[in-house]
């Protein structure tokens, strides 16, 4: 059934190809043998942290997030530095970064895609306690 949806890739042009951001128009094979668009953004992935302490306190910080131009709580994150980077490594990294707290467990709790309808973007999540 799965296969009956699957759409596959005639042409790549890239439109875009910045230091976070990589952005490519895709003209797709449809299954219903039609021609259609698909504009994507490439992305190297992030992780993100949920940050407990001993007493069981979620740890969270304030970030400006320029793209909606408003300060937001949220949960320590970042992006990888490079393709194929360890994601624990980046998670632990940036936990340390953000917050100035390091965890003595770590337990990876699912991967995820922020945005699939135009991203590639994934998301592996960690518990840090």
């Amino acid at each position: 059934m799965e296969t009956e949806l699957t759409e596959k890739k005639l042409h790549t042009e890239e439109i875009f190809n910045g230091s976070v951001l990589h952005v490519q128009r895709d003209t797709v094979s449809l299954p219903n043998n039609k021609s259609g668009i698909r504009e994507l953004i490439r992305h190297v992935g992030a992780v993100c942290i949920a940050p407990l302490t001993e007493d069981g306190q979620l740890i969270v910080e304030r970030q400006y997030r320029y793209p909606i131009e408003q300060v937001v709580t949220e949960i320590p994150a970042g992006k990888l530095d490079y393709s194929g980077e360890d994601r624990l490594a980046a998670a632990q990294r940036e936990l340390k970064e953000e917050t100035g707290y390091t965890a003595e467990r770590w337990t990876d709790i699912g991967l995820y895609y922020p945005a699939p309808a135009y991203s590639d973007e994934k998301i592996t999540m960690y518990l840090a306690e």
